[in-house]
């Protein structure tokens, strides 16, 4: 008889992801979770298929270039989603818009994009964020950072964090005041976001702008301090400078570990920024873990009503990859319950009824408790003591006979034949003291 033999490696740009790291991913959700819940967001789950206009509309170059885009069955032109603003922006529109303002959202989600892997860069990555609709100005946009910050601060990386601010507006006014069309405004911001910006300005030259590019140049040349006090009287350029003083000085003053940057020559890859924008590496790490901005027109874009909005996304899995490269120990806050092995030493209908019971009320007790089946007993507990079981209870015949079990703490080396009402009063399922 033939066997098929199927490749065991994942597609490229995927992975397997095993214990521990996706035990350390799931806590990161967690603390996610209870952070943004704290702070009034609900939670609500995209779906992972979008129609392509979803995104094709404000996304921007980069992620309509690499998204998993295909027909389905019914001919439809789909797409497994790369980011979750465009879809959280959905959901408000379908079902939230109508309630009072702001709305608070945030999502925990595995996103796709069809780009070259690299370094901690993959085809699928998982992001926690949250978006918050219906507050204007740097009061919503300080609300999210400060969130954010307290993500790091709780799992012990806000010291290793630099965090980087920039003004979409800034570039937004003066593309406006230029009257450039917003695809090529999109196209310019796209190159800036690459780096390219000696290809940025060369463009503007070529369309006619030497002006445009004589300002920009002179921004990125002065830089932030500078600026504030060169165009004070600025009253296109100011607002935009201005409104990143508050933010920077205020986030700041609420955790004085952070470093923050301002950076006039920063801008971010997704078309729909309208305001600031933030995003958060690590020195020596080479891609960035977190990222989000204020997004005041894409609402509209979908067609509802004016409605500011603003948010961020943290890669989980690059928070992840980075801390355990640089050797950042987390603060996971999770110390697992004691584990208990439930051992079958005959395999006897009522013997396996009296394991799943035994297996209840350990679980119940809050410990972790395991069936095995094995007729060495003396070879297999060297095997769960290497896996830091701490409570062995076997069940044989003469358990079986006397309606028992025999109960053994492989700590304190104590054992006891009992019932199995009797057990809960022995075991004790609070985590064990973090050494």
């Amino acid at each position: 008889m033939s066997r098929y033999r199927i490749a065991l490696e994942p597609l490229r740009g995927f992975r397997d992801i095993l214990e521990p790291s996706s035990r350390k991913l799931k806590r990161l959700a967690e603390i996610f979770s209870q952070i943004a819940e704290a702070h009034g967001y609900m939670l609500v789950i995209p779906p992972t298929l979008e129609r392509f206009e979803l995104f094709a509309l404000k996304s921007g170059e980069e992620i309509i270039q690499s998204m998993f885009v295909f027909k389905d069955k019914a001919g439809r032109q789909v797409v497994l989603r790369p980011e979750i603003t465009a879809s959280a922006t959905r959901i408000y529109l379908k079902h939230l818009q109508g309630r009072p303002k702001p709305v608070r959202i945030y999502y925990i989600a595995n996103c796709f994009r069809y780009e070259e892997p690299q370094h901690a860069r993959y085809r699928e990555f998982w992001q926690a964020g949250l978006e918050l609709l219906g507050v204007p100005g740097a009061i919503g946009d300080i609300e999210v950072i400060k969130i954010l910050v307290d993500f790091y601060e709780k799992i012990g990386m806000a010291k290793k964090l630099k965090i980087k601010l920039g003004n979409i507006a800034l570039y937004r006014r003066l593309f406006n005041h230029y009257n450039i069309d917003e695809q090529f405004q999109d196209h310019i911001l796209h190159l800036i976001d690459k780096g390219l910006h000696d290809k940025a300005l060369s463009e503007l030259l070529d369309k006619g702008y030497g002006q445009l590019v004589a300002k920009l140049q002179e921004l990125w040349e002065l830089g932030f301090e500078k600026a504030l006090e060169h165009f004070k009287d600025d009253s296109l350029i100011y607002p935009a400078l201005e409104e990143l003083k508050l933010i920077r000085d205020v986030i700041a003053e609420y955790n004085p570990k952070l470093s923050i940057e301002v950076r006039l020559d920063f801008a971010r890859g997704l078309a729909y920024y309208t305001g600031p924008i933030f995003e958060v590496t690590i020195p020596g790490f080479p891609v960035s873990i977190a990222g989000g901005g204020r997004y005041d027109k894409l609402v509209e874009i979908y067609g509802g009503p004016s409605t500011p909005g603003t948010g961020f996304a943290i890669g989980l899995d690059r928070t992840l990859i980075a801390a355990e490269e640089l050797g950042i120990e987390l603060d996971l806050g999770e110390r697992l319950p004691p584990k208990t092995a439930i051992v079958l030493l005959v395999e006897d209908p009522k013997a396996i009824s009296m394991a799943l019971q035994t297996q209840k009320q350990v679980i119940e007790a809050g410990c972790i408790a395991t069936i095995h089946k094995t007729s060495k007993l003396s070879k297999f507990i060297p095997r769960l003591l290497d896996q830091n079981y701490r409570y062995l209870i076997t069940i044989g015949s003469r358990e079986v006979e006397n309606n028992t079990i025999n109960f053994k703490d492989l700590a304190k080396r104590e054992q006891l034949e009992i019932s199995i009402d009797k057990l809960s009063s022995l075991i004790d399922c609070s985590p064990p003291i973090a050494e």
